[in-house]
């Protein structure tokens, strides 16, 4: 199991939203992809931004509470068909309990109540080291060189793998990664 933080909620190329979980280090860099209502559910508390009323992970925080439960952690725990699956786990005067959880409520609940988030089983396989994706930028930028003034570009002095057919989430986060300043 691997500990991540919340590094922030982007858009892609494509404006579609992606909430950033990077370890501890910050050498590893998990992306999932999100919709619009969970980014702003995260991106409101990472901003310290209070809403008019609660929103609905504010509310299910409230209830665990008022159960005199807390969250103990979230986990990211697999991967299948490009979709991640996550747990949340909860200290009850019941004991522990494990709620099956899209990652992006699972990480909103995550930041509210200031709880770790891992990463487990197939979901480690999404991480993404991140200087495999600067890398990958410098080249896709030499590339872009070369077709603005037709020469070939320079081998770069760098080995970069292959992206594996079919892992459209990794191709999705090095498109993003390309819009950002890291």
């Amino acid at each position: 199991m691997l500990r991540l933080i919340v590094e922030a909620v982007a858009f892609d190329n494509k404006q579609n939203k992606v909430v950033l979980l990077k370890d501890l280090v910050g050498q590893k860099v998990l992306p999932i992809w999100i919709g619009p209502g969970e980014a702003r559910a995260i991106a409101l508390e990472l901003e310290g931004a209070l809403p008019p009323r609660p929103l609905s992970h504010d509310l299910l925080l409230t209830s665990v509470h008022l159960a005199q439960g807390s969250v103990m952690r979230v986990v990211i725990n697999d991967l299948l068909d490009d979709t991640f699956y996550a747990t949340i786990e909860l200290d009850t005067p019941n004991g522990i309990l494990m709620i099956d959880s899209r990652p992006s409520d699972a990480i909103a609940l995550a930041v509210r109540a200031q709880c770790p988030i891992f990463a487990a089983g197939n979901a480690l396989n999404a991480l993404v080291d991140r200087e495999e994706i600067i890398a990958s930028d410098m080249e896709s930028e030499l590339m872009m060189e070369a077709d603005i003034t037709d020469e070939v570009p320079p081998e770069p002095p760098f080995d970069i793998p292959p992206l594996p057919d079919g892992d459209d989430e990794i191709s999705r986060f090095r498109r993003l990664v390309g819009d950002l300043d890291l």
